[in-house]
């Protein structure tokens, strides 16, 4: 009797040394995946559009938004070669005065009235919708414009300079619209696409 009090004993004993053991085992795993979890969180994802590695969540992407890809190498923000490009914001004024602000449309879009001679300059850039992006507000270089007065005015193309700008000088009273697309390599490197246009004013 005594032999099977001890035994029994001895068994419970064991069933309790092999239960601590299971849950000291869990308890490890379990802080191990926690630490796994928060390194994971701490190291971010990395974005194929904006060709960067985030600290956290920056979706919705803006350059997913406007289509666009980053260069991580030069920093150039890329888009296919005659895309319309919308969502880009375009930012600029007459003669200093006060600032006007333009979202190109889903064709790529921008209109406005000139309502007297004057003197242009505006500025191309990744819009500032989303804080977490690295990218928000980056002037954009290489996006063609082209377009003109809408009625009896002189076709004009344009392309963004390094930091994204465009001036448009001398140019008659009446409504404009332009398209801003994609410029592919050649049109990049071609000397006949300035950043500034000037109407002729006669003598």
């Amino acid at each position: 009797m005594k032999k099977r009090a001890v035994i029994a004993a001895f068994l419970l004993f064991t069933s309790f040394i092999v239960l601590a053991q299971v849950k000291t085992t869990t308890l490890t795993e379990t802080q191990q995946l926690a630490i796994q979890s928060k390194t994971k969180t701490s190291d971010g994802h990395y974005c194929n559009y904006c060709k960067l590695n985030y600290p956290e969540s920056h979706f919705p992407c803006i350059m997913k938004s406007i289509k666009g890809k980053l260069d991580a190498a030069t920093g150039d923000i890329n888009f296919t070669a005659g895309q319309a490009i919308s969502g880009i914001v375009v930012k600029g004024s007459k003669n200093t005065e006060d600032l006007i602000t333009f979202i190109t449309n889903e064709n790529g879009e921008i209109e406005f009235n000139n309502m007297a001679t004057g003197n242009y300059k505006f500025v191309v850039s990744v819009p500032s919708t989303n804080p977490n992006s690295r990218v928000a507000g980056s002037p954009i270089a290489g996006v063609i414009l082209k377009g003109g007065k809408k009625q009896g005015g002189n076709p004009i193309t344009l392309i963004t300079n390094e930091n994204g700008e465009i001036e448009l000088q001398n140019i008659p009273a009446g409504n404009y619209k332009f398209t801003a697309t994609g410029a592919s390599e050649d049109e990049k490197s071609n000397t006949l696409y300035k950043s500034v246009y000037s109407e002729k004013v006669n003598p």
